[in-house]
């Protein structure tokens, strides 16, 4: 019976060259099965990184925005900065012209001070020079004393018949040089 099975699995088995064809049909089948997959992971791979580029590309997006306002923060700042050096760069010169002018008037002053001294200086020295080259004065005639200079004076001043009499000493009236020590 083994004849007649291997005959009969024989008979039922494909002719050699359609064998061949059916075995080289489920080669191309599982090429194309093959191809199809890759094909289908590539298309998830693709699509996977398409995906991920997109979210790249956003996140970039927005660090791009976030660093823009930074940046746009800072040129705030740094704008707000430069004001307020210019503002006190200006005080700053601003009182050092009035520190100057200050100095100036001051030195002004000085300078008025200086010649005012130089002039009473002067003055003093041409006042002492005529009170020296100058004659003292004499009087013209020897008045009676006043009441007032005689109360004054320790000297007793003696009366005869009811007038009054000079003193034989000078008194400092009398005396010339004693004179202009009083002026």
């Amino acid at each position: 019976m083994e004849g007649t099975s291997a005959a009969a699995n024989s008979s039922s088995l494909p002719p050699p060259s359609r064998r061949l064809s059916q075995i080289r049909r489920r080669k191309k089948r599982m090429r194309d099965e093959m191809f199809s997959e890759i094909m289908e992971s590539s298309r998830s791979d693709r699509a996977h990184l398409n995906e991920w580029k997109e979210t790249v590309s956003k996140y970039r997006k927005e660090a791009s925005e976030r660093e823009d306002r930074r940046d746009q923060r800072e040129d705030r700042r740094d704008q707000r900065e430069d004001r307020r050096d210019q503002r006190e760069e200006r005080r700053d010169a601003r009182d050092e012209r009035w520190r100057q002018e200050d100095q100036r008037r001051q030195d002004a002053t000085l300078g008025l001070l200086r010649e005012q001294t130089d002039m009473l200086r002067r003055l003093v020295e041409l006042q002492e020079r005529l009170l020296e080259n100058r004659l003292p004065l004499q009087p013209l005639f020897h008045p009676p004393p006043s009441p007032c200079s005689v109360s004054s004076s320790p000297r007793r001043v003696g009366t005869r018949g009811g007038r009054l009499r000079t003193p034989s000493h000078s008194t400092p009236v009398d005396s010339p040089s004693k004179r202009l020590s009083f002026f």
